[in-house]
């Protein structure tokens, strides 16, 4: 069994000598190698804080997860519990970090905060930043962090991506050992599932039903298509529609044609 000191181990040599650990998992040894090519300090991590309030704030208005923050509060910290919530964009910045005080203070001494991006390529191997490298789930634990100052803590992280499976950050809680546990991380993966699910509702609702369609077919009359329910119409009445259509503001010149042709319009 790997202990947290053949972990620490490892690393240690990797960072002296380049060479691939043997007892790490590969997802940790791949990670750690970004990280090294990246050139991130283990010592002294720098990740970047570059936004002012504003700016954040306007990052939060634009970023489509906005509306899934009481659901990321409502599953992972409406109890309490040991650890805290943090949501990123899809460069790894943190949106919003939220939950336990103490945790909170700890983490933010190493630079967990909200506005700083924890993308591997500024932080190292930590469970926001892989997630995003590698799309996938990541639970880091302890010594299998790149950078020293936040190795005492563990965290489990899950990508959110829309409807067309484009990334667009990722969720993750960081704490102590309970965030360790496998439960921690099948929390995370639900969440996560049900921030699409509520980013997937909103961008609806957002898009609206699709606009009404009128479709006039020659003399036979025509067909209104609303929220995808197709409504048969008498020639006169899609002669009608159709003139409403197309002038909505007051009627046709003189010698506008009626429906003696083919003819499909927005409603």
């Amino acid at each position: 069994m790997t202990t947290t000191a053949d972990v620490r181990a490892d690393q240690d040599a990797f960072v002296s000598t380049g060479r691939v650990p043997g007892r790490v998992r590969r997802l940790v040894a791949d990670s750690w190698q970004r990280s090294r090519r990246s050139g991130v300090d283990p010592e002294r991590p720098a990740p970047r804080d570059d936004l002012s309030d504003n700016d954040l704030a306007g990052l939060r208005r634009q970023t489509p997860l906005s509306a899934a923050i009481p659901v990321v509060r409502q599953l992972l910290l409406s109890q309490d519990p040991q650890w805290v919530a943090a949501l990123t964009d899809a460069s790894g910045r943190l949106l919003w970090v939220d939950g336990n005080r103490r945790v909170r203070r700890a983490i933010g001494r190493a630079g967990f905060v909200e506005g700083a991006v924890w993308s591997e390529d500024c932080a190292g191997t930590n469970a926001p930043g892989t997630a995003l490298a590698t799309n996938r789930d990541v639970q880091v634990i302890g010594s299998e962090h790149w950078a020293r100052p936040v190795q005492p803590w563990n965290c489990a992280a899950a990508p959110v991506h829309d409807a067309d499976g484009r990334m667009l950050g990722v969720l993750d809680i960081t704490g102590g050992p309970v965030v360790a546990t496998s439960l921690a991380m099948q929390l995370v993966r639900a969440t996560a599932t049900a921030v699409e699910a509520t980013v997937g509702n909103a961008a609806g609702r957002a898009a609206g039903p699709p606009a009404p369609t009128l479709r006039v077919l020659g003399s036979q009359g025509g067909t209104l298509v609303v929220d995808g329910s197709a409504h048969r119409l008498s020639g006169r009445h899609a002669e009608i529609l159709l003139l409403l259509a197309e002038h909505p503001g007051g009627s046709p010149p003189t010698g506008w044609p009626c429906c003696s042709a083919n003819r499909s319009c927005p409603a």
